[in-house]
């Protein structure tokens, strides 16, 4: 994506903890290792998760705590300034800003700030209406698929090829960490066989710096996207398997050095992190997609026999709540007259045993 090059992503994500000037130490970190962009996330906890989402539990240290889902995330937020004053500061730095956008809202807000790509989590690939939206709007989509089934991913494919082939795909694990042994990165043959033509690269979340990514580009990869940090032992739930700066600079010059290596046929495959080809919804991806994949959610009491319009319904992370419908149904509350069987309240899921 740069020169021919593989395309290096410094994910600063939720890394930031709040704070505008470790968004700038982090910039300034992945532009001295090389890295082609940072990445963050950009979202609103109303549009993410239900209030109602649950708790976990977790510890650091401040010992050991049960926390809201909605309220962790909510602190996580960050102001639509940034965007304005990180994008400016990436420029002078020659590194790319990008940002993942987790519901329609998001994708206008940094497209009218002036990025040029958007990201796609896995956690959205089943987000139909999400998925659509963005692909409306032209601009290149980076889309990784942990957990998602081929099915789903050609599902998304053919959304967004209705309106442009702009489109690169990342294969991930959603596990955090990921162990070597889960990375089955014989997954990026399957995706480039599968879907030729668009470009296949890894989001990596083991905890180690090279093996992975390396490995990747040994496979074909064209993008490689890493969690950093400035200290692993920063509070919250992505700093210890994230790259610190000394790091970081490893990792890109590991990568720099596995294209030459790429290019000259002086390398071999690791069978262990090559793993499996199977591109299936792996156990260990289980308890994350069943938390994280959207799905729909009232937005409002709804009342027994009240009929029930797409503008009722939220597209949220269920988190611990039981599972709505798959986004894609949501047509059917715009085209048909679907009403409540019986009392639907606020943040219940939408089901089938709900409606008629």
């Amino acid at each position: 994506m740069t020169d021919g090059r593989v395309y290096v992503i410094a994910e600063i994500g939720i890394n930031h903890n709040g704070s505008y000037e470790n968004c700038i130490k982090m910039v300034d970190a992945a532009a001295e290792a090389g890295c082609d962009a940072v990445k963050l996330q950009f979202f609103r906890a109303k549009n993410l998760y239900p209030k109602s989402a649950g708790e976990l539990d977790w510890k650091d240290s401040k010992g050991e705590y049960s926390y809201s889902i909605y309220g962790a995330v909510k602190g996580f937020e960050f102001p639509d300034s940034w965007i304005d004053e990180l994008l400016w500061y990436c420029r002078s730095k020659e590194i790319e800003l990008l940002s993942s956008a987790s519901d329609p809202y998001g994708v206008d807000i940094l497209l009218s700030k002036g990025l040029r790509k958007i990201k796609l989590t896995s956690y959205t690939i089943t987000n139909t209406v999400l998925i659509e939206h963005c692909a409306k709007t032209g601009v290149p989509i980076i889309m990784s698929t942990g957990g998602a089934t081929i099915g789903e991913i050609e599902a998304a494919i053919e959304i967004v090829t209705k309106y442009h082939n702009k489109l690169s795909l990342l294969h991930c694990s959603i596990q955090y960490p990921t162990a070597l042994s889960d990375c089955n990165l014989g997954v990026i043959k399957t995706l480039q066989y599968a879907f030729p033509g668009f470009p296949v690269g890894y989001s990596d979340h083991t905890m180690e710096a090279i093996e992975a990514p390396v490995q990747a580009v040994y496979l074909g990869a064209r993008i490689i996207e890493k969690h950093i940090t400035l200290d692993k032992a920063m509070d919250g739930p992505d700093h210890f398997f994230a790259l610190e700066p000394y790091e970081l600079m490893a990792m890109v010059a590991a990568i720099r050095q596995a294209e030459s290596d790429y290019e000259r046929g002086t390398f071999s495959i690791d069978k262990v992190i090559y793993g499996s080809t199977a591109k299936t919804v792996y156990q260990h991806e289980k308890y994350l997609r069943d938390f994280a994949f959207m799905k729909l959610f009232a937005n409002r009491d709804i009342q027994q026999g009240q009929s029930i319009g797409a503008e009722d319904i939220s597209i949220l992370r269920p988190g611990k709540k039981r599972h709505g419908l798959d986004p894609v149904y949501l047509k059917l509350f715009e085209e048909f007259d679907i009403k409540a069987k019986k009392l639907i309240s606020f943040e219940d899921p939408i089901t089938w045993d709900l409606i008629f």
